[in-house]
């Protein structure tokens, strides 16, 4: 994968479950728009989820392998949803004061073709998060694997790679609960 200069992870997590449902229940609930604020609310780290404008973008290549988030919108290309939601970081659980709220703004494309979708997210400066969910329909269920690649200041990577590698492990497991 190939990254825009300014974008160097040193944060990942990668996932995989099966549901067991069809492809095309889970892909429309899980790619698309139509689960987005289901999804993102099941991290217990979410909430206050809002969509914003909806339109397409052209991209060249694989969409796992874009970066679509700032890209000008095309009148023919892959759907795209913007959105936004607060993330809550507990630093010391039980300890509320020391909670980092975080205002994230972030892109949901996806697919249908390929069954492949792309978030990305940004707190607006200092932290960018990309998300690649590959679907792929195996004897009647659903397996989807998930990438995650994220850029975080320095100081911050230890407590965003832990908070990262655990939410994501309990989402992908929460998925059913949705479907």
């Amino acid at each position: 994968m190939t990254y825009p200069t300014e974008f160097r992870p040193n944060f990942f997590s990668e996932n995989t479950v099966t549901i067991h449902k069809p492809l095309s229940t889970v892909f429309t609930v899980l790619g698309t728009d139509n689960g987005l604020h289901r999804g993102i609310l099941l991290s217990s780290l979410a909430s206050d989820f809002q969509t914003l404008e909806k339109d397409t973008v052209a991209v060249a290549g694989p969409l796992e392998d874009a970066f679509v988030r700032t890209t000008i919108g095309a009148p023919d290309g892959l759907p795209r949803q913007s959105f936004q939601f607060k993330e809550t970081v507990k630093i010391i659980h039980g300890v509320s004061f020391m909670n980092v709220e975080v205002n994230m703004k972030g892109t949901l494309a996806w697919d249908e073709s390929r069954n492949v979708a792309l978030y990305e997210t940004t707190n607006g400066g200092s932290i960018l998060v990309k998300k690649v969910r590959r679907f792929e329909e195996i004897d009647g269920s659903t397996k989807i694997s998930e990438s995650i690649y994220g850029q975080c200041p320095a100081f911050q990577r230890l407590i965003v790679q832990l908070t990262t590698t655990k939410a994501h492990r309990c989402v992908l497991h929460c998925f059913d609960l949705i479907l």
